[in-house]
């Protein structure tokens, strides 16, 4: 007969932005892009706002995959070249298509006081990490920052959504009421488990245009940083 575990109390936290800085890095590619943009003759501004649009585009096609994110560059760089009736310069492209694969080559910073943080609960609760991304990619992240040791279980996921939480609570055999869910997206972590009926907690940070969402109603906790957590949990 098959051991189920005990049940006890369990958070789901989001990796990106909620325990390392990941926005970070992609500030800095943007920043980077929309220098050599410029220096090309083309608009900053219109240059990472069509980027978003066909990065938005290119991740509801394929999810999270690091290839998504350095092609989107590229592709970007395109439609402006073929918009002003520009040869497109196959060493620039690949300069700006490098910008992406930068990303996923650094180790994001730690948030402030995260293994302090996950120190303490870690004794108190059985924790989860959900986090959207590529696979590889993800487990790499979190094994060289050290914090795959405070971890239980981690899923890799495509899509952050209804479904997927409701999956997770079913393999872990978790009760609603007992699960807490924290992290930094509205529309990624916050919004799908307030439908699931998870407990929830925001901490809200800069995020971009795919993130962008309002809260389905007033019933989690919004705090100012990871470290405060401690003063609820």
């Amino acid at each position: 007969m098959k051991k189920e575990r005990i049940k006890i109390k369990t958070i789901i936290f989001d990796l990106d932005d909620t325990l390392v800085k990941t926005s970070k890095l992609y500030d800095q590619a943007r920043e980077e892009f929309s220098l050599l943009m410029e220096n090309s003759g083309f608009k900053k501004e219109e240059a990472l706002a069509k980027l978003d649009e066909i990065d938005i585009k290119n991740i509801n096609q394929y999810g999270f995959i690091k290839e998504r994110y350095p092609y989107s560059l590229g592709k970007t760089y395109e439609y402006f070249s073929q918009k002003k009736g520009k040869e497109i310069n196959p060493d620039l492209k690949e300069k700006i298509e490098d910008l992406g694969w930068q990303v996923f080559k650094k180790i994001p910073e730690l948030v402030d006081g995260v293994y302090q943080v996950l120190d303490v609960l870690s004794q108190k609760y059985f924790l989860i990490l959900a986090t959207l991304g590529d696979p590889q990619v993800q487990e790499k992240k979190v094994q060289l920052t050290g914090l795959k040791k405070y971890f239980s279980v981690i899923y890799v996921l495509k899509y952050k959504n209804v479904e997927e939480y409701l999956n997770i609570l079913k393999e872990q055999k978790l009760d609603q009421k007992d699960t807490w869910i924290v992290g930094n997206s509205v529309r990624s972590d916050l919004n799908p488990g307030l439908k699931v009926g998870l407990n929830c907690i925001l901490i809200p940070t800069l995020t971009w245009k795919f993130e962008e969402e309002q809260p389905l109603s007033e019933k989690y906790l919004k705090i100012d940083s990871l470290k405060e957590l401690l003063n609820y949990l």
